[in-house]
């Protein structure tokens, strides 16, 4: 059988409590709604809307004031967007909306961006393509899924990620995959727990 595309190497190398944003609102006399978590150093542990953090338990107060939503450290990954995809829970699922991710931190969930990239994105026949992982679960045997394009020829091979949760392969177009109509590659990895992410190439046939 023709080898269409070259061997890729991969190089291995209780009790829940809920804490819901509190939002501040006009008031008259005392401490704005929210204004106790501010307080016994528990600024340290907020941040704004925009996950900024607080300098003082004052300035914490005076943001609750003015309607400023309150949220734990854990929201953090949350926050700006930052639930939309590629965010994922630990076991590859998305988030269907802040909140839902927020609820998910505050249970202790560690929220994952993974990312695959093929660098270059464009190549040659015989051009090594880099494949990097990263941001996926340490140290997790999982399977990196190969389709050469446009048609539907796969192959998955096994690939680990470091303490880091990364790692480099490589792969190339052999001489000839321009011949049989090859245009490019679709990169998939999913590790051990079901975290993945995608990358692709283009083959240039000159």
């Amino acid at each position: 059988m023709y080898a269409r595309i070259g061997t890729l190497a991969a190089l291995c190398a209780g009790v829940v409590v809920a804490f819901a944003a509190v939002s501040g609102s006009a008031f008259a006399g005392g401490n704005p709604p929210g204004a106790k978590l501010c307080q016994k150093n528990g600024w340290q542990t907020l941040v704004t809307s925009t996950g900024s953090r607080f300098t003082s338990e004052k300035q914490c107060i005076a943001y609750a004031a003015t309607g400023g939503a309150l949220y734990p450290l854990s929201a953090l990954p949350c926050l700006n967007r930052g639930w939309a995809s590629p965010a994922q829970r630990g076991d590859g699922t998305p988030f269907a909306s802040q909140a839902d991710c927020i609820a998910y931190t505050t249970q202790g969930g560690h929220v994952y961006k993974p990312s695959l990239v093929a660098a270059p994105a464009f190549v040659v026949e015989n051009q090594n393509i880099a494949v990097i992982a990263s941001g996926f679960h340490a140290n997790s045997s999982g399977q990196l899924k190969t389709v050469v394009l446009p048609g539907s020829t796969s192959f998955s091979l096994l690939a680990v990620t470091d303490a880091s949760g990364g790692f480099t392969a490589s792969d190339v177009f052999t001489t000839g995959a321009c011949a049989l109509g090859d245009t490019g590659a679709q990169f998939t990895y999913t590790d051990g727990s079901g975290v993945h992410a995608s990358a692709s190439a283009t083959l240039l046939c000159l």
